[in-house]
């Protein structure tokens, strides 16, 4: 009987360590990383576009310093570039450029999803993967859109 509860709790273990292994994790990044973790690739009529080391359901926090930002009534957005890479940023709703100021440490907190779906494109079917921030995906378009002002904090 005791070798039944010991293989039975043996197997507890190894079940639950299985499921522990794909729980959603959280990352620490500057924006650099971010950029950097990114990835595209197209084979035939297959686009991905994602993250190396994130996965759909995983928390990102970015957490850098504002290079730069600047507000577009136009499009009532605000692009925010940071220190650690000033070549991307990220676009927020709203005008956020009162709450913050440049050189100012703030984190980004975001999560992540994944949206696969199929594009008709000059008479052609492409099968598309995407992982993205939940925040600034429109799941039901298929399309990024600005980030709500509530993820940025100082």
């Amino acid at each position: 009987m005791k070798k039944v509860g010991i293989v039975a709790i043996a197997g507890i273990f190894l079940l639950l360590g299985c499921v522990g292994n794909n729980a959603a994790k959280t990352f620490t990044m500057s924006m650099d990383e971010v950029l950097q973790d990114r990835e595209v690739n197209m084979t035939g009529q297959t686009y991905y576009s994602g993250f190396k080391t994130l996965d759909d359901g995983d928390t990102l926090i970015i957490e850098d310093k504002i290079w730069n930002m600047t507000y577009n009534s136009q499009y009532d957005a605000t692009m925010v570039l940071f220190s650690s890479n000033n070549s991307q940023g990220l676009i927020f709703s709203g005008n956020i450029t009162n709450k913050f100021r440049d050189g100012e440490n703030v984190k980004v907190k975001l999560h992540i999803i994944e949206d696969k779906f199929d594009y008709s494109y000059q008479g052609q079917t492409w099968k598309i993967d995407v992982e993205y921030y939940k925040e600034g995906w429109d799941m039901t378009n298929h399309t990024a859109k600005y980030l709500p002002a509530n993820v940025i904090s100082a």
